[in-house]
């Protein structure tokens, strides 16, 4: 006879099996939840080094050749995840000392402290700037060992989330930085200029504004559209709303969904992903995250309603549509993924407008 724990244990395995990779997928929709539910979490900065860099020679191939390759490391690793975008983002970024546009570093508030510094010994250098409506990417040269930002990065006078700072190589005093876009209003707005305002720590206790601006006319838009999927056998997307830039494509589903075992593979998003060429990228290719909230039922358990967001990277951005297809794998005693079980359920493939 089982005690409490065991028949608890068993409850909770049956609801989410225990494996690394669905681990990894409800902890994302635990932060989606959160973030739905208009909570605050606070996130410790990823400072962990890149991996190895690429090849200069394979650089070469990801970037094309607008760049010389002595710089092309700086970009490889954040390029090599845009896939078929890489190129198309390569020759967006803008860069000091060229004609691409022009960077001018201001600072807002002197320095905590004694050691004030003059315009010429700025916290940083911003030496190349990315900017798409959806993700600011900018790589720095701070003047300190110690250097930290803020996590509320203000681009044009909009509240924007810090999602790390990495130095692209151990040693090179080069550091990446990206922010995610959160306002929908600054992503579809169109503009040559940006300005950036954050708080910048040189010492855990010593803080300071700072702010640095850019003018180019390689800024592009994130494309918005909203819509709704019916006539599925299983159910309907009630709405959607997507966001698409080189950077990132970002879906929002409402689903309303008649059939509980296809709820339960629909919330961990095992979707092969289709472009209007017919390219396919499965859940591996293309998964950055995935998050659903909470299922609720009606009063018969007839129907399930809950919202899903997925973060979509290296799908072609400049495809006109996309179709998410629908994948039922099965599980072994361990919790992982039985080679070869894949079905893909052709038939209950849902087509997405990303252009109006």
């Amino acid at each position: 006879m089982r005690n409490d724990y065991e028949e608890i244990a068993a409850e909770l395995y049956e609801c989410f099996p225990s494996t690394p990779r669905r681990f990894q997928q409800i902890v994302s929709q635990e932060v989606c939840a959160h973030r739905n539910a208009g909570r605050n979490a606070v996130r410790k900065r990823k400072r962990s080094l890149y991996k190895a860099l690429l090849p200069i020679a394979a650089c070469l191939i990801l970037a094309g050749s607008t760049v010389a390759a002595a710089r092309l490391p700086v970009f490889s690793n954040w390029l090599s995840g845009l896939g078929i975008n890489a190129e198309r983002a390569e020759q967006s970024i803008v860069h000091s000392g060229d004609n691409s546009g022009v960077i001018i570093m201001e600072s807002v508030a002197a320095p905590e402290g004694p050691d004030s510094s003059a315009q010429e010994d700025a916290l940083f250098q911003v030496t190349d700037v990315y900017y798409d409506g959806s993700t600011l990417m900018f790589w720095a040269q701070p003047a300190s060992e110690y250097f930290e930002l803020g996590d509320h990065v203000y681009i044009n006078g909009f509240d924007s989330r810090l999602e790390y700072v990495a130095e692209t190589e151990e040693g090179s005093g080069v550091y990446e930085c990206k922010v995610t876009v959160m306002s929908e209003e600054l992503q579809k707005t169109d503009t040559d200029v940006i300005s950036v305002k954050v708080n910048v720590y040189t010492a855990p206790d010593k803080k300071s504004e700072f702010s640095f601006t850019v003018e180019s006319d390689k800024f592009e838009t994130a494309r918005q559209n909203t819509g709704s999927v019916s006539g599925l056998s299983f159910g309907k997307i009630v709405s959607y709303d997507v966001s698409t830039a080189p950077s990132a494509i970002n879906l929002r589903l409402n689903w309303e969904v008649y059939d509980e075992d296809m709820v339960r593979m629909l919330q961990w998003g095992e979707y092969i992903l289709e472009d209007a060429s017919g390219k396919r990228l499965t859940h591996s290719e293309w998964l950055r995250s995935n998050g659903t909230s909470v299922p609720e039922y009606d009063a018969d358990r007839a129907c399930t309603t809950f919202t899903q967001e997925l973060e979509i990277a290296g799908f072609d951005a400049a495809s006109p549509t996309m179709k998410l297809i629908p994948v039922r794998v099965q599980w072994d005693a361990d919790g992982s993924m039985i080679p070869g079980s894949e079905e893909v359920l052709e038939e209950n493939a849902i087509t997405i407008d990303l252009k109006k």
